[in-house]
Formats: C-alpha cells, structure tokens, sequence
C-alpha cells in the first residue's frame, strides 16, 4: 500500500522513510498520477480541515478516489 503524507510545504519535511512519500496538498490536488492510486494511504497533515480550504478537499479527494484518508472529510 502506497503512503503519501500531504503537507503545506514538502521542503519541511525531511523524513527519509522508505515507501513513504511527501508532496504539497496542492501537487496532491493538481497531479494526476495521484487519481490513479487507488490503494493507498493517505496522512492529511494540512493546517486547516475547515470547509473550502486545501485540508479539507485533500481529504474529500481522496475520499472519493477510494483512498484511505486520516482524517476524513465528515
């Protein structure tokens, strides 16, 4: 199962944990090749999960591409 921790700024975070990916919540938005996952797992650690903001669409999508998503959007 691929895990993908999505963060404000990727450059922070310097974790060097294999099998383990890093990317900004607006790559994770944009990109298409993260539509594609569908067994994955996902680490939303944005600064806001309040409505219309980008920790609150990373959990939606992923949500709704089938992913698992902590924390979910509901």
């Amino acid at each position: 199962m691929k895990k993908i921790i999505v963060v404000r700024d990727p450059k922070e975070w310097n974790l060097g944990v294999t099998g383990l990916e890093v990317v900004s919540s607006k790559d994770y938005l944009t990109q298409p090749r993260f539509a594609g996952m569908r067994n994955a797992r996902v680490f939303n650690l944005a600064r806001s999960y309040s409505y219309q903001s980008r920790g609150y669409y990373v959990s939606l999508l992923a949500e709704a591409r089938g992913q698992k998503v902590i924390p979910s959007a509901k």
